[in-house]
């Protein structure tokens, strides 16, 4: 059985000896009739698959798939944010307006003033003095013009003589009122009804002309002050829409409206600053130099086209995004210029180059290229 298994395979390498040695085929002609078979091959299949459907299969199979965003018009507003800080219509430090020596501080922080009350008082010892002084003298002049008067009604004593008491006494009253005048100056009087905030000097201090003494805020007039680059100055004006945020009040955003705009530009920091007002039952809850953050409304569209800012490419000239189009029934990837108008928080108005309906590719186009088949998903 060895011995036959043996011979068989000697047999068989004889014959594939033979087969690879024998003959003297030319290359050439072996190589193009290798071709011309593989060719034949290649046109049965086409037809077979054209026949199947498996080519319109293997089509489809090629084809990107994407997601698309449909056009249509909707609102879109810009928006200009700012910071702001509250204020108040009163709100001031009132101050001392005489120098000298505190004597009394006739309030502390938290204390409900009314309008015309005194603060704090201010030393005017020398003042009195006068005013002492002055009182006797009138006093004397008073009693000399009441019998020069009644001397006069009687015809005794010459006119000059009536005439200079009655000048003397009106010079001194009016001395007096003066120097009472001056005496109220050394009081410090609070210009409003409000709630005393802080207060500053401390009894015994000296102060100057001007100097801080009590910090008084009424509670009314809340207001939201926001300084503004010049280079809004041609589009906000009195009356525009706003939204603010107080941080330490919540996150929630309050409707609020642009009440003034001021003309002036600062030299400094070339800005100019606009007031807004809040409802009455935010504005109480406020507090002097909370920081708030203003967003003004300067553009807005009812009818716009509006894009992801992300899904709009350039090139060298345009801008552009790529849309569904169709191709002979196939749904390819065109590429579409348009025109771009406002940007705020993530969105780009189109001026034109779409039109409602329109399909924008909004994922998987990072690697299409123009005229690419794509699947809508």
């Amino acid at each position: 059985m060895n011995l036959s298994n043996a011979r068989y395979s000697l047999l068989a390498a004889a014959l594939f000896l033979a087969s690879c040695g024998g003959g003297d085929k030319d290359p050439k002609a072996e190589l193009a009739k290798l071709k011309a078979d593989q060719a034949a091959t290649q046109a049965k299949i086409a037809d077979l698959e054209a026949k199947t459907g498996a080519a319109k299969e293997a089509e489809a199979n090629a084809a990107v798939p994407v997601s698309v965003i449909k056009v249509a018009p909707q609102n879109f507003a810009g928006y200009l944010e700012v910071q702001g800080r509250v204020d108040f219509d009163q709100n001031a430090t009132v101050g001392a307006r005489a120098a000298g020596t505190l004597t009394s501080v006739r309030v502390q922080r938290g204390d409900q003033v009314r309008k015309g009350q005194v603060l704090a008082t201010v030393d005017a010892s020398i003042l009195d003095a006068n005013i002492a002084e002055l009182r006797t003298r009138m006093e004397l002049a008073k009693t000399v013009y009441e019998k020069q008067a009644g001397l006069w009604k009687q015809q005794i004593g010459t006119e000059v003589q009536y005439l200079q008491s009655k000048n003397n006494y009106e010079a001194l009253q009016r001395n007096l009122a003066t120097l009472n005048q001056q005496k109220s100056l050394y009081n410090v009087v609070a210009p409003y009804a409000g709630v005393v905030d802080n207060v500053l000097p401390k009894l015994g201090e000296t102060v100057a002309p001007g100097a801080p003494v009590v910090q008084l805020n009424s509670g009314q007039g809340g207001k939201v002050l926001a300084d503004v680059s010049e280079a809004y100055a041609g589009s906000i004006k009195a009356g525009d829409k706003a939204l603010v945020t107080l941080p330490d009040m919540g996150s929630e955003e309050i409707e609020s409206t642009v009440r003034t705009v001021s003309r002036t530009i600062s030299a400094t920091s070339r800005t100019f600053t606009v007031e807004l007002r809040l409802p009455g039952n935010v504005a109480s809850k406020l507090r002097p130099n909370m920081v708030a953050t203003v967003r003004i409304k300067n553009y807005g569209n009812n009818s716009a086209t509006v894009l992801p800012v992300d899904l709009i490419q350039h090139d060298e000239e345009n801008a552009y995004v790529l849309v569904v189009s169709n191709d002979g029934g196939k749904k390819v990837a065109a590429k579409r210029v348009i025109k771009t108008g406002q940007t705020y928080n993530g969105k780009q108005e189109v001026l034109s180059g779409l039109k409602p309906g329109d399909e924008v590719i909004s994922a998987g186009y990072q690697n299409l290229n123009d005229g690419q088949t794509v699947k809508v998903g």
